[in-house]
Order: structure tokens, then C-alpha cells, then sequence
């Protein structure tokens, strides 16, 4: 049976960029559907916030606010990685915002990928919502305190049929070495594990900070063993690696220089 965990990810596979402005936008990173039993055991959620300078000249500075919903609990909030340095409030029970001060973020017409930002953080839902809920996160940022652009609503759900029989976590993280690099590196599990025959095959991509794929490929589980990639003739600039299995969805920042 097509179950509403497989509708909301096709959507969000099909329009990962409902925003007004493509790359303003917010995403949930992985599954997006939770049952109240793995609410009990901690569930975490991770964000994808990108902000572009669609205005008409360099912005000196950059605040990005997101007012998270009661139901996410701000004292798991965590965060993973930023496009460029920032400093962070906690403002009050549930406000988040990021200070990029002297970010000198080009415009979208004379930039290009170059006028693109992003903040990726984690945090976890509270343990009490029941089947049927929705929690909504968007969050606005505001270029030299003077144009204000907000995102869409990135959408959790909470449900009683989420498949909750999915195989244990090794907590295996991966790196990239060297980072900066000249587009060829080696992908190495942080927490390496004995190679499992049944292991599925994991899916890889590379973005730039627009989202345009620029690499993709496959491999045994990240867990087992590195993974060299060789970048044809890249641009110099900042780049995502995404990872995924069955086990989760994991994104790390590198930079290619000339």
C-alpha cells in the first residue's frame, strides 16, 4: 500500500524548492515523517536553510531568523555547518538567528553560486506529539537590515504507520581528506566497520551551493571503507557532498580551490 510516508517524499523529491525565490528556500534533510515511537527514542530532524542576495549590489550583511515551533525542543538545537563564518543568538524560548557580519555576498546577477549561503543544524522533536500532527518551519533572512526574504514552510508529520523497523545505526560519520582540495579526495568513514555482504549500496552526489548536481555515483556502505573522487576540471568555490543509505542522509562542506 502507497503510504503517506512515500507521498511526502516524493513530493519533497519532486519540489525540493517551493520557494518564491529558487534558492531561498528550506528543506528537511531525510525522512520527514516520524511515528510517535521514534519521538520516544529521540528523533532527530535536520534542516537545510539557503539564502541568495537577489538584490542589486554586495550584501555587507546578513541575518537570518527562524522562530522554531514549540513542538521542536531549542535545547537539542545543534548545528552542523555554515557557508560562511556567523555568530549565533538564542533569542528568548524559541528564536534562532544567525549574524553574517562582513559576508560581502555578491548579487545573484553578478555572482552567480557565489551569491548562495547556507545553515544546516539539527534538533530533535518533542516526545508528545500524537499521529497526525504537522510541524512547520520556514525561516527569513534579511540583507544590509533592509530587504527581508522569507522561505517556504519545510513540513514534518507524525504518524502512526511510519516504518519504524529500520536496521541499527553504527553511528558512522564520514570525512573529507584533504579539505580544501583541488576536486579529488577520499571519502573516509570517521568510525570504520567491518564490510557486511548484504550491505546496500549507498547513493552519492556532489552539489554547489545552488543545488545543481555536479558529481554522482555509488558505493559499498560508507561504514566499510574510503571512497575516492575525482572532480572533472571543478570551479573553485564551496561544495556539498551528500551521502545516503538506508541507515540515513548525511552532507558534508568542502571547498575546491584552483
Amino acid at each position: 500500500m502507497f503510504c503517506l510516508r512515500h507521498f511526502l517524499l516524493l513530493v519533497v523529491a519532486l519540489c525540493p524548492t517551493a520557494a518564491p525565490f529558487a534558492q531561498n528556500d528550506m528543506q528537511v534533510l531525510g525522512d520527514a515523517v516520524f511515528s510517535p515511537a521514534e519521538l520516544a527514542d529521540g528523533a532527530v530532524v535536520t534542516y537545510l536553510i539557503r539564502f541568495q542576495n537577489t538584490g542589486t549590489d554586495t550584501a555587507y550583511q546578513v541575518i537570518v531568523r527562524d522562530t522554531l515551533d514549540p513542538r521542536l525542543d531549542i535545547k537539542t538545537f545543534t548545528m552542523v555547518g555554515a557557508s560562511h563564518e556567523y555568530q549565533l543568538v538564542l533569542d528568548g524560548s524559541n528564536v534562532i538567528r544567525w549574524y553574517f557580519d562582513d559576508i560581502m555576498l555578491p548579487d545573484s546577477a553578478s555572482g552567480g553560486h557565489n551569491s548562495i549561503g547556507f545553515i544546516l543544524f539539527s534538533i530533535r522533536l518533542k516526545p508528545f506529539l500524537a499521529p497526525g500532527q504537522t510541524v512547520w518551519n520556514n525561516s527569513c533572512a534579511t540583507f544590509n537590515q533592509t530587504n527581508t526574504t522569507c522561505t517556504n514552510h519545510a513540513l514534518i508529520w507524525i504518524d502512526t504507520n511510519a516504518d519504524t523497523e529500520e536496521p541499527e545505526d553504527r553511528s558512522a560519520g564520514i570525512q573529507i581528506v584533504p579539505n580544501p582540495n583541488y576536486g579529488n579526495f577520499e571519502v573516509r568513514p570517521t568510525n570504520p566497520a567491518p564490510a557486511e555482504q548484504d550491505s546496500p549500496a549507498a547513493e552519492w552526489w556532489i552539489t554547489d551551493m545552488s543545488g545543481k548536481v555536479v558529481w554522482d555515483g555509488h558505493a559499498r556502505d560508507v561504514a566499510a571503507a574510503g571512497v575516492q573522487v575525482w572532480l572533472e576540471r571543478p570551479a573553485p568555490g564551496l561544495y556539498l557532498l551528500w551521502v545516503k543509505d538506508r541507515r540515513r542522509l548525511q552532507a558534508r562542506q568542502f571547498a575546491v580551490v584552483r
